[in-house]
């Protein structure tokens, strides 16, 4: 494996670079590693811990029906002009 070594990196980079890391509990070096890797093979996919974290977040914010869901009552408001 080669090495790499970069210079002047902003120091609001370095910061962000930081906080990614540790959110994905990884090193900096490893976070970076996986940036460069997926930015020169754009088809390659998300490891399974960040798509299992991205579900994580988004069924935080979601909301659950509370009762049962009919669609096609709600469609039929819709179309005559009415809300539930």
């Amino acid at each position: 494996m080669a090495t790499l070594t970069i210079r002047n990196v902003d120091e609001k980079v370095r910061r962000a670079l930081k906080k990614r890391a540790a959110e994905n509990d990884v090193s900096m070096e490893e976070e970076v590693r996986r940036i460069l890797a997926r930015s020169v093979q754009p088809h390659t996919k998300a490891p399974t811990h960040q798509n299992s974290r991205r579900a994580e977040l988004i069924e935080a914010i979601s909301v659950r029906p509370i009762g049962a869901f009919d669609l096609k009552a709600i469609t039929d408001e819709i179309w005559n002009g009415r809300t539930l």
